[in-house]
């Protein structure tokens, strides 16, 4: 039986960031829960209009619930079901995971059957939560890693099995059991989409910059002297680009343009805005406000008037004011807007004017959930979805009799 001498795993989320996703979720599943148990808490207790009509925030509470569990459960599932590669003296096994049919992938690969070997980039997805970083530091959201691409087989039976490393050092280790058996070993600028492709052989052959290189000990030294030339190649000014090269090099850029548009909007902190977050200090005030108006007896704490305008023109400005939306920022309003209430007035008299005011805000805070992401959410969605980064189309090679365009695979050097 052989043993294992490399293995490579697809790495789990950095601790702190694993952390705030889970305590995120958690947090989002329990208001969900206080807004389901909460109306009924509230009914025993108190039977009132106000109670009864705080029964609406049940189906909030409940559709928040069952979101956050799908969403955390896809999280759980993503950190612990990991590709898995395993290099062994004579051959190669590996799972791969589908997060949309949850199945794995299992294979193996005889060493002695790999006829070629490709080393390039993959584009690596939110590296800042695999990677150690600083609080201050800033880290981005995609970088491009080492893959190495083993082909094997004949005819229809060939095939291409990629292993993606997040750290170069352990490409090389595989490359020095693996690249110095007299397999041809090439440098391609070519990133694949679509890693499972049975096309990928094909793609890569065609590469136009496609290089021979030998295994020095460490890939790097050849691949960024590579990457570098043909950066420089394409600088030339006495240099000019063929139509087709315009017409590719214009859609990559466009694909990266949309990857990163895209990537920013699914922050919720980022698309909120500094003018969004103001509305916060200015609603807090004016709650202290009508609760202090109440106190000295210039309004009156029972009519929900005043209170609901307040809350609703502030969810209003709020959820206009920031960049895109997302259902996050609907939690955060309903919560930061429940939580400043509870400052507004300190008293444990029920009879005391400001006590019923302050509770009127709060019971009206609570109510702003549902209203806020049945409502707003409705308005502001098509508002979204005009806005949203246009989405490049398939990449259309110029029609050439002796030239067969890349379909799927885009190049670094452009």
């Amino acid at each position: 039986m052989s043993l294992v001498i490399h293995e490579q795993r697809k790495p789990k989320m950095q601790p702190f960031y694993w952390v705030i996703t889970f305590e995120m979720h958690v947090l989002g599943i329990l208001l969900g829960l206080a807004l389901t148990l909460g109306p009924l808490m509230l009914l025993y207790l108190w039977t009132n209009v106000w109670t009864w009509m705080s029964l609406a925030a049940i189906p909030a509470g409940i559709f928040m619930m069952i979101r956050l569990s799908r969403s955390l459960k896809g999280h759980i599932w993503n950190n612990t079901h990991l590709d898995e590669y395993l290099l062994f003296e004579d051959h190669i096994e590996y799972e791969r995971w589908d997060p949309q049919t949850k199945d794995s992938l299992k294979g193996s690969l005889r060493i002695g059957d790999i006829k070629e070997i490709y080393y390039g980039r993959y584009i690596f997805q939110f590296s800042y939560a695999y990677k150690k970083s600083k609080m201050t530091e800033s880290v981005p959201s995609a970088e491009l890693m080492p893959i190495m691409y083993l082909v094997a087989g004949e005819g229809q039976t060939e095939r291409a099995v990629a292993i993606p490393f997040t750290d170069p050092m352990e490409a090389n280790r595989w490359l020095e059991v693996i690249g110095r058996r007299d397999i041809p070993l090439y440098l391609t600028s070519i990133i694949i989409q679509d890693l499972g492709d049975e096309s990928v052989a094909s793609l890569l052959r065609e590469d136009e910059d496609l290089e021979r290189s030998e295994f020095d000990g460490n890939m790097e030294r050849q691949f960024r002297p590579y990457l570098d030339r043909l950066v420089q190649e394409n600088e030339e000014e006495d240099r000019e680009l063929t139509e087709e090269e315009l017409n590719q090099l214009e859609y990559e850029m466009k694909l990266l343009e949309y990857e990163e548009a895209l990537q920013k909007r699914r922050s919720a902190f980022r698309g909120t805005g500094l003018l969004a977050w103001l509305i916060f200090p200015v609603q807090f005030a004016i709650g202290f406000w009508l609760t202090r108006q109440a106190e000295l007896g210039n309004a009156d704490p029972e009519q929900p008037l005043f209170p609901i305008l307040l809350v609703a023109l502030s969810a209003i400005l709020f959820f206009f004011l920031v960049k895109w939306m997302r259902w996050l920022q609907i939690i955060m309003f309903s919560l930061i807007t429940f939580i400043s209430f509870i400052f507004l007035d300190f008293s444990e008299i029920e009879t005391d004017p400001s006590y019923q005011m302050s509770s009127m805000l709060l019971a009206i805070a609570m109510l702003s959930l549902p209203v806020v992401g049945l409502g707003i959410r409705y308005i502001r969605k098509g508002r979204d979805a005009k806005n949203l980064p246009p989405m490049p189309g398939p990449y259309q090679p110029l029609p050439d009799k002796d030239k067969v365009g890349i379909q799927s695979g885009d190049h670094l050097s452009t």
